[in-house]
């Protein structure tokens, strides 16, 4: 099997079509001129719940002064493979089919060859990967480009995640780099993604993805220890030390001792230090695009591929559905001022970065998505919204690591439902316990609540992705 999805990708990175017997041949599309097309850059770091920004000058001062902050922003999966496969293809996990990080239900059930990459590429953009692809993407050969990348300078390593001693593909070559400070990884790939921007043609798509903040968040040389004074943090889901209405207390149920929370407290401390790094690069960028004069035509998204628990709910890591896992940050700079500082407060997610992109490059996707177009936001206008949608885990249980087993959510303005495939269930008030700290779906007072929920959740679940259509200007040009 892998030697045919070898071929398939092998022919897609030669141009070649695959169609079906008898299909004819598609129409040319008539794009806009490059003169006219705008730049699209991704910045997407690795682990970084919502907050992290907190400690980003740059991206607080040339970012978000210049466009809008999503600060209800969330991933619909929380585990690095699967987020990155929505945000490429702009589907559910259960429709992508990468449901894991590893395994035969990751890399290998993602279509590249129906991917963002493949319709910029398509229709002219020059485009290039800096940085973590998706988990695995080995599996398909260490010297193989997947279609749509132009450019591909990717971690090439085991584990990615990896800030000194790892090894990039270049373009096909593979490099080491060792354990110099100037071999600091974020370093490296933050010059390469300038390197792309003084080079490339326009139009082009940078998708930048560094490795921080993940585990083991090895901040850069100068900016070790540079927040070891942060105050701890301290939220009432940290405090927490009920969990008697949780289905899984069992299984999570050690009280976080002194001990703990100094571990969690580094973890956070060495987190934020890593994304100073990180920072330095979007400056860098920025800086580029101004050089060149591009800022005037160039859209510049920043966002996290998932969140992260610092010890909430007496939990670490992420994949769960809870707040701290699933809310990450997204900051998108305009060329235009409609929105400039604005905050956004509609329930955006990974899966519309695809479309929106789409959009913005006025390219039609040849996936079918279950994201949306969210660019009117970018210009500070209304448009019809989402008031509810689904989160949901279907790798291995990974109860026994600290995780949950297997889950679908929905989420709503006012509620967050569970069900997990144990049989478990775990309903939350948002409106009375925004930390999701007392599970009610035992509670008679919430039956017809939990009813409506779940009705609503299968719903969503099993609505087909939309079929491609050609999208609307939203360029504002």
């Amino acid at each position: 099997m892998r030697s045919g999805r070898k071929a398939i990708v092998a022919a897609a990175c030669l141009g070649l079509g695959l169609p079906a017997a008898g299909a004819s041949a598609p129409k040319a599309t008539a794009y806009p001129a490059a003169s006219k097309r705008l730049n699209v850059v991704v910045i997407l770091s690795d682990d970084e719940r919502v907050g992290g920004t907190s400690v980003m000058k740059n991206v607080q001062q040339l970012l978000q002064r210049h466009g809008v902050t999503f600060r209800n922003y969330h991933v619909t999966t929380s585990e690095c493979g699967p987020s990155r496969a929505s945000i490429l293809l702009g589907q559910y996990a259960h429709h992508t089919g990468v449901i894991q990080n590893f395994g035969p239900n990751g890399y290998p059930q993602f279509h590249a060859g129906s991917a963002l990459p493949v319709w910029l590429h398509q229709a002219g953009y020059e485009t290039a990967l800096v940085g973590k692809y998706i988990n695995d993407y080995t599996l398909d050969g260490h010297n193989l480009t997947p279609p749509g990348w132009d450019v591909w300078q990717t971690i090439d390593s085991v584990p990615l995640e990896k800030y000194y001693n790892y090894t990039l593909d270049e373009n096909g070559n593979l490099v080491h780099y060792g354990s110099k400070p100037a071999d600091y990884s974020t370093t490296v790939l933050g010059n390469k993604a300038v390197d792309f921007i003084r080079h490339a043609r326009k139009p082009f798509f940078l998708y930048y993805a560094p490795i921080a903040p993940h585990l083991p968040a090895v901040p850069a040389p100068q900016d070790r220890n540079k927040l070891s004074s942060l105050p701890p943090l301290r939220t009432p889901a940290i405090q927490d030390q009920n969990i008697s209405t949780m289905p899984w207390e069992r299984y999570h149920n050690r009280v976080l001792t002194g001990e703990a929370l100094q571990y969690t407290s580094r973890v956070r401390e060495h987190q934020l230090e890593a994304l100073l790094a990180v920072d330095r690069s979007v400056g860098a960028i920025v800086s580029e695009l101004r050089r060149r004069n591009l800022l005037d035509r160039t859209v510049i998204f920043y966002t996290s591929d998932n969140g992260f628990l610092w010890g909430e709910h007496r939990l670490g890591g992420k994949i769960w559905p809870y707040e701290e896992s699933t809310r990450v940050p997204l900051v998108v700079r305009t060329p235009w001022t409609a929105a400039n500082g604005t905050i956004n407060s509609e329930p955006v997610l990974n899966i519309d970065l695809a479309s929106t992109i789409a959009a913005l490059a006025h390219v039609t996707p040849t996936a079918p998505q279950d994201g949306r177009d969210f660019a009117p936001f970018l210009h500070g206008r209304k448009t019809p919204w989402r008031n509810a949608y689904v989160i949901e885990y279907l790798g291995r249980s990974q109860l026994r690591e600290g995780g949950p087993p297997p889950y679908i959510a929905v989420h709503t303005a006012h509620y967050l439902y569970v069900e997990y495939r144990r049989g478990w269930r775990e309903l939350y008030d948002l409106r009375t316990d925004p930390w999701e700290l007392r599970n009610v779906a035992s509670d008679p007072a919430y039956s017809k609540t939990e009813r409506n929920l779940h009705r609503l959740l299968h719903r969503l679940y099993n609505a087909p992705a939309r079929p491609p259509r050609t999208l609307t200007d939203a360029s504002g040009t």
